[in-house]
């Protein structure tokens, strides 16, 4: 059985805009160097969104410890074996099962939600299979309640997660993990990271600039770590709500105020604490779950 992953090779010109526009602010060229080794050795392309390198904070004896750690998406999995012309087919299924809990030191079977995916290979004649459950991997705020996109799409979710482990089984991908997978957000259909509040004391897409974690500040008292870009400009008479997802990513570019775009869900969430009047003035809104204004195509309610 092959497992020999295809390597790429980055030009000069294509380094500069990954440093530029894909590595995370104030990593060391150490980081630098591993997070393009590791994305050199799957053969996946960061521009392309195969893989992430995301910023964590962990807390080791008392001591936060800043680390750049690569994260490969479901896709960048799945590009993997496509690549390899040993993808048989997959097949991912979610059900209500009494799988076993420890409840308060003791073993209780209860009901969970889970996610089996089986993926063939051509050269084995069975399948890898993995199954995960809800209450495993399900991403939760402060509150403790699960997050929106666990709370409104559990089951897609929750498959990403079987996938991206199945996918690594058969094809043999050691060291990298889905962004599902360790708490830290959640891929969108455009291929971009959306960072998960929940873990934001350890992942964040933003500099840190070396102040200690602490709580989340309202969106007028901190800025997002990028310069002040200068006053608006003029938007025409145009009134909210009746932008298109064009408009509204032109605007916030013309700002350059970071965002991700979901053309299949109709939303563009932007990470920006210092153009609250602005986001606001085109229809944006706050979703504390995500930390991000999110623009949907609906009127800011008055």
């Amino acid at each position: 059985m092959s497992n020999a992953l295809a390597k790429i090779e980055f030009s000069q010109e294509e380094l500069v805009v990954i440093k530029k526009q894909f590595f995370p602010a104030g990593g060391s060229p150490a980081e630098q160097q591993y997070c393009f080794a590791v994305a050199k050795e799957l053969g996946l392309n960061p521009i392309t969104r195969e893989i992430y390198f995301v910023p964590r904070r962990q807390k080791i004896n008392n001591q936060w410890v800043e680390k750049i750690e690569p994260m490969v998406g479901r896709d960048g999995f799945l590009s993997i074996a496509h690549r390899s012309s040993q993808l048989a087919g997959m097949e991912t299924t979610a059900n209500i099962q009494e799988v076993p809990q420890l409840v308060n030191g003791r073993w209780e079977y209860r009901k969970d939600l889970l996610a089996e995916c089986r993926v063939w290979r051509k050269d084995s004649d069975k399948p890898f299979a993995v199954q995960v459950s809800y209450s495993e991997y399900v991403q939760k705020n402060n509150d403790g309640q699960p997050t929106r996109f666990w709370s409104e799409k559990p089951e897609t979710m929750l498959k990403k997660v079987a996938e991206s482990q199945a996918l690594r089984k058969a094809f043999n991908i050691h060291g990298v993990y889905s962004p599902e997978e360790m708490g830290a957000g959640f891929e969108t259909a455009g291929g971009d990271l959306v960072v998960s509040p929940s873990i934001e004391a350890e992942f964040s897409t933003v500099p840190d600039r070396g102040k200690e974690p602490g709580p989340e500040p309202a969106p007028n008292e901190a800025d997002d770590g990028w310069p002040p870009i200068g006053p608006t400009p003029k938007q025409g008479d145009q009134p909210k709500g009746e932008y298109t997802l064009a408009d509204i990513a032109n605007m916030l570019a013309a700002k350059s105020i970071k965002y991700e775009l979901d053309e299949d869900c109709g939303y563009i969430a932007a990470k920006s604490f210092t153009h609250k009047d602005f986001l606001k003035s085109i229809g944006f809104r706050w979703e504390p779950e995500i930390k991000s204004w999110v623009w949907t195509g609906m009127k800011e309610a008055a």
